[in-house]
């Protein structure tokens, strides 16, 4: 189960995420400074490995997953709708906000919301066991 993959699935399928960031959503890759401009980016980071949980007759049922994810843009408006949409996303996904920093950059103008994400989803081959 490539859980990273879904959480990216279901941020693009949102049409208001896809509408503002398609082709600047990312996992594992943050990009340059430089790069950023009004339009946001989306960084999709795992903070851990998702971890076998919630056990029955000796066989793990969930993984538990945290995730940070980031919005980076140069419009503080834009940065924060987009990642309150996210929230909306990622909690109809089975996932609750944690904590996670917002900042401004003065040196590069760069409004970064960064929530973090915790959640468990079933085994996929619970069927099959």
């Amino acid at each position: 189960m490539d859980v990273l993959k879904m959480v990216y699935d279901a941020l693009i399928a949102d049409p208001i995420i896809n509408e503002k960031a398609a082709g600047r959503i990312k996992f594992y890759k943050f990009p340059e400074t430089s790069s950023v401009t009004t339009a946001p980016n989306i960084i999709i980071d795992p903070l851990d490995v998702p971890l076998p949980e919630d056990f029955a007759d000796d066989t793990w049922l969930t993984y538990d997953c945290l995730y940070q994810i980031e919005v980076w843009s140069k419009n503080r408006t834009n940065t924060r709708e987009l990642a309150e949409q996210i929230e909306k996303v990622m909690w109809d996904f089975g996932f609750s906000q944690g904590s996670g920093p917002d900042e401004f950059d003065e040196a590069t103008g760069i409004y970064r919301d960064a929530r973090r994400y915790r959640g468990k989803l079933y085994r996929g081959d619970l069927d099959t066991l």
